[in-house]
């Protein structure tokens, strides 16, 4: 081989070399991110739920995956809605635990229709399923809505 072929031989190895250290390092430097693992449960989906026994119609939509606060919507045609919503809710999971409502920011008590977030603290992690309870509105003992829960 002739001094020229090799030095272009040589010249191509050294470039292929080099590129493929300098693509391939940029390809290792990159930093692969992942999301924390967190203790909280979450619900499998934000599901509105309604019950329209007796003369209030309830819908509940969780806000958020936290379980943390829901969105509630009273409607009647018939008689005021008086109760006090942090005094007529309570959330119970799978294995009992209870959970007080900590606030109620909407509409106060009267009226026809009320809406508001009924927010709660952070439930136990590894509850499988949560069920709020809603006591004693429109002459209804009690209604229940249950959403399972995702670790």
């Amino acid at each position: 081989m002739n001094k020229l072929t090799l030095s272009i031989v040589l010249l191509v190895i050294v470039s292929t070399g080099v590129a493929v250290v300098v693509w391939g390092n940029n390809k290792s430097n990159q930093i692969q991110v992942e999301k924390p693992v967190q203790n909280n449960v979450y619900i499998e989906e934000l599901v509105s739920q309604t019950n329209e026994d007796g003369a209030v119609s309830v819908t509940v939509t969780p806000l958020d995956e936290t379980l943390s606060s829901f969105d509630v919507v009273l409607n009647t045609h018939s008689m005021d809605i008086n109760e006090d919503m942090v005094e007529v809710s309570i959330m119970v999971d799978e294995k009992g635990n209870e959970y007080k409502p900590v606030g109620w920011e909407g509409d106060p008590a009267g009226g026809h229709h009320r809406e508001g977030i009924l927010s709660f603290k952070e439930i136990e992690p590894e509850a499988k399923s949560i069920t709020l309870f809603i006591r004693n509105v429109g002459g209804v003992e009690e209604r229940k809505f249950e959403w399972k829960t995702s670790l």
